[in-house]
């Protein structure tokens, strides 16, 4: 079977890099088409690293990025070629959501040539409706008149659908999807990534950064105002006030200036800590104490699948499908967007309580080797 999956930015998305990986080594001929401008950063992202190591093709979209959307918009031309490679060499051509340039030119091509069959669309969630952001106050009404105006034409255009979570399901049927064709599939991840960490990679961590007996508040994403980067610095700068021996470390690329350094009291800039990307997560994680993800929106949150496998504790939002995985007291606690209070006393509990979390056993059951027969029977692979 011959398998084309439709990233939709410049950095690949980490389950069609892993998926993707993943099903070449068992001899699916497996091609990724995404738009590439070299004006996008996308150093350190492991992902994209990932694809260029193995029996992938590389379908790059020439694209303009505009750094203000963080997005790079794709030559019209160079994708109506590459749209036109895809379906006519691909049984299956797989796109990641549904507002995208790249993703909506793929799903119109394949309403009108016939070819509706082969596509399946995916999605983390839906804006407006299971994600509301609130700035700029335009981007929730906007998203959600493209919904209602646009895209509720697009879903009809797949012959399958899928998202995340259940949790998703009402959302999507106020967005107007045909519920009958939505199936959901989560994502996967590699456990033994996040187990038998090096202690000596550990240890030239801590040297780096300047650890001693300090615990670790740890975060890993894209420094976005989506994923709570003011409210960790925050709710650390509180802590820190209150006397805590903590250290913050936060791990991403901010894709221009990173602005959110400026809100870092001086007196504590050598304890909230802006790393840049890195690719060692798994020895970062072995050294914190907890994942604090305040985040606006998420769909299936990888980094907390990761934290899970490391059995770190995870203090995020009770919102979109986190809950699937993480229950409040058990994998670690989920707090309400607004009150930055419930975050706090989270860390604060987990950090005093100093009780070892057990979720291997429940994140065991996201491993790519049981996704993977999901999703190849989504193909309508027997295997």
């Amino acid at each position: 079977m011959k398998i084309c999956y439709v990233n939709p930015t410049n950095n690949i998305r980490r389950p069609i890099a892993e998926l993707s990986e993943i099903l070449a080594k068992e001899g699916y001929q497996v091609s990724i088409m995404f738009p590439l401008s070299a004006d996008c950063p996308t150093k350190n992202w492991v992902a994209n690293d990932r694809i260029e190591k193995n029996q992938i093709t590389r379908l790059p979209v020439k694209s303009w990025y505009f750094s203000s959307l963080r997005y790079s918009f794709p030559n019209l031309v160079h994708l109506w070629k590459t749209t036109q490679k895809i379906f006519k060499e691909n049984d299956r051509v797989h796109i990641w959501e549904y507002y995208y340039p790249i993703s909506v030119f793929p799903l119109l091509y394949a309403l009108f040539t016939g070819n509706r069959k082969k596509v399946i669309l995916t999605t983390d969630g839906f804006v407006g409706y299971s994600y509301k952001p609130k700035k700029p106050r335009w981007l929730t009404p906007a998203f959600k008149l493209y919904t209602q105006l646009f895209a509720r034409f697009l879903f009809k255009i797949p012959q399958k659908m899928t998202t995340y979570g259940k949790v998703l399901i009402p959302h999507a049927r106020k967005a107007g999807v045909p519920i009958h064709k939505l199936q959901v599939l989560p994502t996967g991840i590699h456990l033994t990534r996040f187990q038998n960490i090096s202690e000596e990679k550990v240890g030239a961590l801590k040297k780096e950064f300047n650890i001693n007996d300090e615990k670790i508040i740890f975060y890993a994403g894209m420094l976005t105002e989506r994923k709570g980067i003011d409210k960790i610095i925050n709710i650390s700068t509180q802590l820190l006030d209150e006397g805590m021996n903590i250290k913050t470390l936060l791990v991403g690329d901010a894709h221009g200036e990173n602005t959110f350094q400026k809100l870092v009291p001086e007196k504590y800039k050598d304890k909230i800590i802006f790393t840049g990307g890195r690719k060692d997560i798994p020895e970062f994680m072995k050294l914190s104490h907890v994942l604090l993800l305040p985040s606006e929106g998420e769909g299936l949150p990888g980094v907390v699948m990761e934290a899970m496998a490391a059995g770190l504790p995870v203090v995020a939002t009770d919102e979109g499908c986190t809950p699937d995985l993480i229950e409040s007291g058990k994998e670690g606690y989920l707090a309400q967007r607004e009150n930055t209070d419930e975050y706090r006393e989270a860390v604060k509990r987990i950090i005093k309580e100093k009780k070892t979390i057990e979720s291997r056993n429940k994140i065991s059951q996201f491993s790519w080797q049981e996704i993977k027969k999901q999703y190849l029977s989504l193909y309508g692979e027997a295997r």
